[in-house]
């Protein structure tokens, strides 16, 4: 409140008790009012308005002035809970939360960040140098299928947040129930919330199929196991024949085509980069192109299994029975190492913990305990 308003508002006030107040000078038409009766009311009147007025102009401001300071108690202007923690649950938490933990980065607590984070200095951070303000598509984060990059607005708050020391409350988890899209000036949904979309019809639909890569690569995985499961089994009941295991090789294969190609699709929708990104530290790098292998393989021992069945000759029966055999090994690893990027690098030895008396260990592993956040408004003091 400026010095003008408050002396209009203590205008209006005063105006206002001195029109009641001469109320009862004219309350008898006829007869002369009692001039010291007009005079103590006025004086009283006046009196409780100057106090008004003083409790009106100068407390009110005060308080305002307390509630809309720009900075903390430690002097930031970034806050963590009401700044960074919405930008964080609504841009980066659907892809590294405690249950899908991408490339087992975590943003829901500090303990992955801080190693990508030099306190104090934005520039030296590689969250923002490599990731946040990356030129590379394959790298930005997020991506663009992820309604990214982040608004000028949400990078900058998180650059100065850094620049003050990357504050983190003590025990403070990000959730996403709840939390706000960040807003730009305007109060509108700022840019960087709109998802880019494949332009063409061809990309929309290449980047459709790309969704069904979950359900379809139980199939190679499955007809392959089961494909050279019956090779070992027909080597001791050979009147089984070739025929369970050569279906499962043909109809394998071709399942896991279609599931490779998904596979691809589903990376880049992911944020998983495009096919020529190369990062040999990266586990999606060894197990989109461990599938490749496999899916080429079983391809070229489909083919020696289709001659061997034309020539009738044995020993191309035994080449594709003994590549089919490989393939049964090497889809299940591709599997196995789907299934740690999927649910965690522990998921197989908690599973294994359960069953051999370990399952104290494996549960403490699974159930992670969750720490309360703290309150958003800590409680005032009593006053004496």
């Amino acid at each position: 409140m400026t010095f003008a308003a408050g002396m209009n508002c203590g205008y209006t006030v005063v105006s206002g008790w001195l029109a009641i107040a001469a109320q009862p000078c004219r309350t008898f038409p006829g007869h002369a009012p009692s001039h010291i009766r007009c005079m103590n009311m006025i004086t009283t009147r006046l009196r409780l308005s100057l106090i008004a007025f003083l409790l009106f102009g100068l407390t009110i401001p005060a308080s305002a002035q307390q509630a809309a300071s720009p900075v903390d108690d430690q002097g930031r202007v970034v806050q963590f809970r009401r700044d960074i923690a919405p930008i964080f649950a609504s841009r980066c938490l659907e892809c590294h939360n405690a249950k899908n933990a991408k490339n087992d980065f975590r943003i829901d607590t500090p303990d992955s960040i801080v190693d990508y984070i030099e306190a104090g200095d934005s520039g030296a951070s590689s969250l923002m140098t490599e990731y946040l303000l990356s030129e590379d598509p394959d790298m930005l984060m997020p991506p663009a299928s992820h309604k990214g990059p982040l608004s000028p607005a949400e990078l900058a708050l998180v650059r100065v947040w850094i620049d003050e020391g990357a504050d983190w409350p003590e025990g403070y988890v990000v959730r996403a129930a709840g939390v706000a899209a960040p807003l730009d000036a305007s109060g509108e949904v700022s840019s960087g919330d709109l998802a880019t979309e494949p332009a063409s019809l061809p990309a929309r639909l290449w980047a459709f199929q790309g969704y069904f890569h979950p359900a379809t690569v139980h199939f190679p995985i499955a007809l392959l196991l089961v494909g050279g499961l019956f090779v070992v089994v027909g080597l001791k009941y050979p009147v089984l024949g070739d025929h369970v295991a050569l279906s499962c090789l043909f109809i394998g294969t071709a399942s896991s085509i279609v599931a490779s190609a998904m596979g691809w699709a589903f990376a880049v929708q992911r944020g998983y980069g495009s096919w020529n990104r190369v990062d040999m530290d990266s586990e999606i790098f060894w197990h989109r192109w461990s599938a490749i292998i496999v899916t080429v393989l079983a391809i070229v021992i489909s083919f020696v299994a289709l001659a061997a069945l034309s020539k009738g000759s044995e020993r191309l029966r035994k080449v594709w029975k003994i590549g089919l055999l490989g393939l049964a090994a090497m889809v299940g690893a591709v599997g196995h190492q789907g299934g740690e990027m999927t649910y965690g690098a522990l998921h197989y030895q908690q599973a294994f913990e359960l069953i051999f008396g370990k399952a104290e260990a494996a549960v403490e592993a699974v159930v992670e305990p969750l720490i309360p956040a703290e309150p958003a408004v800590e409680p005032a003091e009593p006053q004496v």
